[in-house]
């Protein structure tokens, strides 16, 4: 049963496998108020209570000329990487569903 699936965890065969999080950070701005140094913790443990406990890779797209240096300071010292596109030129991402199924 997968994670998406509103019950269990990851089906064994991706328990250790690696997990990309491609994250809209254009459209999905940081939180005011959250932590930015915390992020990259929250979906590390996020993704450890569904059970898929292999390495993480976090890489955020965006205007990064939109957001805060000291945000994007944090974001990079937490192993986020920060990808800049044009503002207006992101594409919406694949939803995750499609990866799911």
């Amino acid at each position: 049963m997968s994670a998406m699936g509103g019950g269990g965890g990851a089906d064994a065969q991706y328990v250790s496998a690696k997990t990309s999080v491609w994250w809209d950070i254009e459209n999905c701005a940081v939180p005011r108020g959250c932590d930015p140094h915390a992020i990259a913790q929250n979906i590390s443990s996020a993704l450890v209570q569904m059970n898929y406990r292999g390495p993480v890779s976090i890489s955020a797209y965006g205007d990064t000329h939109g957001i805060n240096s000291t945000v994007q300071q944090a974001l990079s010292s937490t192993g986020i990487v920060l990808n800049h596109v044009p503002a207006g030129m992101l594409v919406s991402l694949v939803p995750l569903e499609v990866f799911a199924s």
